[in-house]
């Protein structure tokens, strides 16, 4: 099946993260696949506020919530980059033409799909 890119939501997204208490403070990295690869700095509160899972991740009570670094298996680093520099722009980024672009694409669909 071909992969539709939903339309933008990132500004109505945004937009509901002012005056929201429950949002994280501060920055994660992510520790990501069987090498630990990282993903520095990511603002937790635009994860939440773009993603159910990440809301729940960094929810009150969760270990995560204070936590400086998460690690994420199952996955590579280009497909999970991939991911979090969709949540954070909205833009879909698959790396360069040719080199495994739409094996990422199914990765990234699957991973996409866990996420949402």
């Amino acid at each position: 099946a071909p992969i539709v890119v939903p339309p933008s939501t990132i500004l109505a997204d945004l937009a509901k993260t002012r005056g929201d208490a429950s949002l994280p403070q501060g920055m994660v990295t992510f520790l990501v696949g069987d090498d630990e690869e990282r993903i520095e700095y990511v603002t937790k509160a635009v994860l939440c506020a773009r993603s159910p899972v990440f809301r729940t991740m960094f929810g009150i009570g969760m270990k995560e919530r204070d936590a400086a670094e998460v690690t994420v298996r199952n996955t590579d680093l280009a497909t999970f980059t991939a991911l979090v520099r969709y949540l954070l722009t909205d833009q879909l980024d698959l790396g360069e033409e040719g080199g495994g672009r739409a094996q990422r694409a199914l990765d990234l669909r699957e991973l996409a799909q866990m996420y949402q």
